[in-house]
């Protein structure tokens, strides 16, 4: 009997730590006061980089300043708010792109091809394999325009979700 409830206690407790984990990787904006869209920079870094938040709790990379002047309408570098790296780090950057100027319904990868320049690869495969594949997949996917989505050369296609770089 007690070594049921053992089997039962340890159990419970993985079961847990595997999903906490899981749910963990992703924080909400809001629990730093951020909002969806919000342009943010590490303060305190000798990272300059500057990314945008999404409601989900990813976050994408503006590749360079030339990219990021491509979203006027967004404020420019005065509009970027400076966290820590610590709130930076809580959310995970993604680098999965759509062109929704175009209403384009693929999905690019990016990948880096030096620190200033990279290429995106269209992930050939159905939405169902993507979200098998990774279940946050669509949560992961940031719209771009048409301006930047034209700035990247295009890489070899992608077979899976699988394959895209991580960052």
């Amino acid at each position: 009997m007690k070594l049921r409830k053992k089997y039962l206690i340890l159990s419970v407790l993985v079961f847990f730590s595997v999903f906490s984990f899981k749910f963990a990787s992703a924080a909400l904006p809001s629990t730093y006061n951020l909002h969806e869209g919000d342009i943010i920079s590490a303060i305190f870094s000798s990272d300059p980089d500057v990314y945008i938040v999404n409601e989900h709790g990813y976050k994408r990379l503006f590749l360079n300043p030339e990219i990021f002047k491509f979203y006027s309408h967004l404020g420019g570098f005065a509009n970027v708010k400076l966290v820590t790296p610590e709130i930076r780090d809580a959310f995970p950057t993604t680098g999965l792109f759509r062109n929704c100027e175009k209403e384009d319904l693929k999905v690019y990868g990016f990948e880096s091809d030096n620190e200033d320049q990279g290429k995106l690869r269209w992930v050939n495969t159905s939405g169902d394999q993507a979200v098998k594949d990774d279940p946050d997949f669509f949560k992961k996917v940031f719209c771009i325009n048409d301006k930047e989505f034209n700035w990247y050369k295009r890489g070899a296609e992608l077979k899976s979700v699988k394959e895209v770089s991580q960052y």
